[in-house]
């Protein structure tokens, strides 16, 4: 009888283990809208929305050089033309950080930039990157940094700016 116990003990023991972890698995989350918090060590970085942006704007050169390089890379490719339209190394051009994308868009608190697509980030951390037309970029809660035309603009908290042509910013920081 005492053993019969113990195993129940022990069955029901790992049932609510499993149960358990099935509520905090990563695969039995519901269905992610984009918005919901992800711990850093979980977070996969999406390029869709800057390929699309860089979509026209980078040379075939530019593009061979990026997706030749031997670097880990992302590509946009349009299969019926048989064309790269975009690539961005992500192996360079992100370096390590707590800056991260917000997505998809952008909030009040977020460095922000406005181009086809708002491109929003949080957290603290600079990043290197290409995103081209841009006409209005925001700080969010923190001072930021943009490069662009071989200047970095560095802002406090809460500015916006207001370009009076596109410019395409090469590199963010946020502290």
């Amino acid at each position: 009888m005492f053993k019969s116990g113990l195993r129940k003990l022990v069955v029901l023991a790992t049932a609510a283990t499993m149960v358990g972890f099935s509520f905090v698995s990563p695969a039995s989350a519901s269905v992610d809208d984009g918005l919901s918090p992800v711990s850093e060590s979980t977070l996969v970085p999406d390029y869709t929305e800057m390929l699309w942006s860089l979509a026209g704007s980078q040379s075939e050169e530019e593009i061979d050089r990026i997706a030749n390089s031997g670097h880990k890379v992302q590509l946009l490719v349009d299969p019926k033309a048989g064309k790269i339209l975009a690539a961005i190394d992500t192996e360079s051009t992100f370096t390590p950080s707590a800056l991260t994308r917000l997505g998809p868009g952008c909030s009040t608190t977020s460095l922000c930039m406005l181009n086809s697509v708002p491109n929003g980030y949080i957290g603290t951390g600079s990043l290197y990157g290409t995103w081209s037309s841009v006409y209005r970029y925001a700080t969010g809660d923190r001072t930021g940094t943009f490069r662009y035309n071989g200047l970095d603009w560095t802002h406090a908290a809460y500015i916006t700016i207001n370009l009076t042509t596109p410019e395409t910013i090469t590199y963010i920081a946020r502290r």
